[in-house]
């Protein structure tokens, strides 16, 4: 468990609106979170396997899971943004947050890291100042809802400003063990036993995944994921939380939409309200960079946010550390 997870709590920043209208990520001081500069690189780890489910396998050239990130990244390109996204290559690395502030990341995660005897036995698995899943590539869930996160990012930013430094990537996916398992159904209290399944390509079709290392099948589309987890990488949140979600059906289409389910693509094209919110962030012509108030740096602070199965989606939220056991 690390210390990104704890100050999530204190970062706790979506200012929810009752409207269906974009919602900006804030600081806890309330300042909108930007990007100062137009032009933003990322990276994707080469440190752990991109994923291992067969539809995104590499093949020859063809690289199915990183045409999938880059898809999410390149869907955020408006006529009416100045923001720029772009792809920087592969990185040796898996740190996410402070302790991997050199690039901008995207990293698959390989199952749970409270099921991997290796991440048990190591101190991370109790102090808060160590990450597991920067030491052995796992997904840290410490508290009960966090199985059901699909990816989170992690953004790093300036409290007093709303300018952002670095925001990281972490997708939630399958350990590569258990082929042929079944994918437990998203029910409370029932756990998947080896983390996220996800697939590449069109999934029209084709009959949902039911056991690990299935093909020709589709369940948790990467690209749809992607495409809503770099919404928050440029400074969006979610549209509506927990229940108010439920009474709020016409937010559904948005890309920013807290949830997700097996074979879901319309989080791949972003809705109107998506590409307003990108655009009020950073207009093409003026406004400069939206980074909000503030004469200079304060003290770096964390934001989490992430997307999950199911109808209600949480937020990233971490318990005492004496809550944690192996």
């Amino acid at each position: 468990m690390t210390a990104r997870r704890l100050l999530a709590l204190l970062g706790a920043l979506l200012a929810a609106s009752p409207a269906a209208a974009y919602v900006r990520s804030k600081s806890g001081k309330g300042v909108p979170l930007s990007w100062p500069l137009p032009v933003v690189p990322y990276h994707v780890s080469s440190a752990t396997p991109v994923h291992p489910s067969p539809s995104c396998e590499p093949a020859g050239a063809s690289d199915p899971a990183l045409d999938a990130v880059r898809a999410g990244f390149d869907a955020w390109r408006a006529g009416c943004a100045s923001l720029s996204l772009v792809y920087a290559g592969r990185v040796d690395e898996i740190r996410v947050g402070l302790q991997g502030m050199e690039e901008n990341l995207v990293v698959f995660r390989n199952g749970w890291c409270s099921e991997d005897p290796a991440a048990i036995d190591h101190p991370c698995f109790r102090d808060v100042d160590l990450d597991c899943g920067g030491i052995f590539g796992c997904f840290e869930d410490a508290a009960p809802g966090d199985r059901n996160i699909v990816a989170l990012t992690t953004v790093i930013h300036d409290p007093d400003t709303g300018r952002i430094y670095d925001a990281d990537i972490e997708v939630n996916g399958w350990d590569g063990q258990g082929a042929g398992d079944p994918i437990t159904p998203p029910s409370p209290g029932i756990p998947r036993q080896h983390g996220w399944w996800f697939t590449c390509g069109d999934p029209a079709g084709l009959p949902a995944c039911a056991t690990y290392g299935e093909r020709d099948c589709a369940f948790i589309d990467l690209q749809n994921t992607m495409t809503h987890e770099a919404g928050h990488f440029l400074g969006l949140a979610h549209p509506c939380e927990g229940a108010r979600c439920t009474v709020q059906p016409e937010l559904r289409p948005y890309t920013m939409y807290p949830s997700t389910g097996p074979g879901e693509t319309e989080k791949r094209t972003l809705h109107a309200d998506d590409v307003a919110g990108l655009c009020a962030i950073y207009p093409a012509e003026g406004g400069g960079c939206g980074c909000g108030a503030g004469s200079g740096p304060g003290t770096l602070a964390l934001l989490a946010a992430g997307l999950g199965l199911g109808l209600v989606v949480r937020r990233r939220r971490v318990g005492p550390v004496d809550d944690r056991s192996p």
